[in-house]
């Protein structure tokens, strides 16, 4: 982001408002009233009980309909998933690599393929979303709330609760394609929330940092106190990445998950011991999981050692079918080191 970009987005942000032109006119969009956003739940009720959008789909209607044309399946769902789950693998595999450059090359190439497959995954699940009544009352609740917080450049209300329904709808349109024209990424509230001068007006204030309270701050101000506690997050932690990895927003990812696997893992080892009835000193356990999901949540508790030597033995069963346990490549292994041990003692 450059300066002049930050500087932008930065004073667009605290300020609460953004400033639209249409037909060389100037408009300013700020936050309605919290009277006017319980309204708006009322507007999105009632636009989903108007008969008057009968020929919009449904939820299931869509889902049905996608699934006719070949488009999304449940087949779908879990290869995006998948797809979810291997860019959480690359991502990790970056932080790892954050002293291999080579390696960190190879990973952001597949770090993009892997997003490209992921919004064209996304494009086709969520094709027929503008044709959908839910679709259609989250719109119209949205223009109704930048309706009401809307003014020209007389400080006067251009509308009404009455006049949003039945005035020209010409200025609400235009207003609200700008802004989904000219929406702040999240790239660049990434930047924006660990870098001056909003850092440092940030640590200064925190809460009070807008002057009101939470419950009237914007969305875009929500989202950019979101990414910052998010990273005094990790400036907290004891185990604080170095400023490299907190400036790459995939390689910092990466950290972010690696340290969620590793709590999750701890939890559920912790879970499992309390659960379970076996000697902390036993090499092996066996524990039966009730579904799919708990078996993986299982087997993540092993390390990169006890992985391997499942999959080796795995392979030797997929070959030679049965095989007792004393010929199985690790326990050969184990066996032989025994032995040199005793040779050792009785030398």
């Amino acid at each position: 982001m450059d300066n002049a970009r930050k500087s932008r987005v930065y004073n667009r942000v605290i300020s609460g408002i953004v400033f639209v032109y249409v037909a060389g006119e100037r408009y300013k969009v700020s936050i309605p009233s919290r009277e006017y956003r319980v309204l708006a739940e009322d507007v999105y009720e009632e636009t989903l009980k108007s008969l008057r959008f009968d020929d919009l789909m449904t939820d299931s209607q869509c889902q049905q309909t996608l699934m006719r044309l070949s488009m999304w399946s449940p087949a779908d769902e879990e290869a995006l998933k998948a797809l979810e789950k291997l860019l959480e693998d690359q991502k990790v595999r970056l932080y790892k690599s954050a002293l291999d450059v080579n390696a960190q090359k190879a990973i952001r190439r597949q770090l993009t393929v892997t997003k490209s497959s992921i919004n064209k995954s996304l494009g086709r699940k969520h094709f027929l979303d503008p044709v959908t009544l839910r679709f259609h009352a989250i719109t119209v609740k949205a223009k109704f709330l930048l309706a009401m917080g809307l003014t020209d450049s007389g400080g006067n209300h251009v509308y009404d609760e009455k006049s949003f329904w039945n005035s020209d709808s010409t200025i609400i349109e235009q207003v609200y394609n700008s802004l989904e024209n000219h929406i702040i990424t999240i790239e660049e509230y990434r930047y924006l929330s660990r870098n001056d001068p909003w850092r440092t007006v940030w640590s200064a204030s925190k809460d009070r940092v807008f002057g009101t309270v939470a419950a009237d701050w914007t969305e875009e101000q929500r989202n950019l106190v979101s990414f910052s506690r998010m990273y005094d997050g990790a400036y907290q932690s004891p185990e604080c990445p170095p400023d490299p990895v907190v400036e790459d927003d995939d390689m910092f990812d990466g950290w972010l998950i690696d340290q969620r696997r590793t709590r999750d893992q701890e939890q559920n080892k912790q879970r499992i011991e309390k659960t379970g009835n076996w000697k902390d000193s036993a090499q092996e356990v066996f524990i039966t999981a009730p579904t799919k999901e708990d078996a993986m949540n299982v087997y993540d508790l092993n390390d990169m050692t006890s992985r391997a030597k499942i999959k080796e033995r795995e392979k030797i069963i997929a070959t030679h079918g049965v095989v007792e346990d004393k010929d199985l490549p690790d326990v050969q292994r184990d066996l032989m080191v025994q032995a040199k041990d005793q040779i050792l003692q009785r030398r």
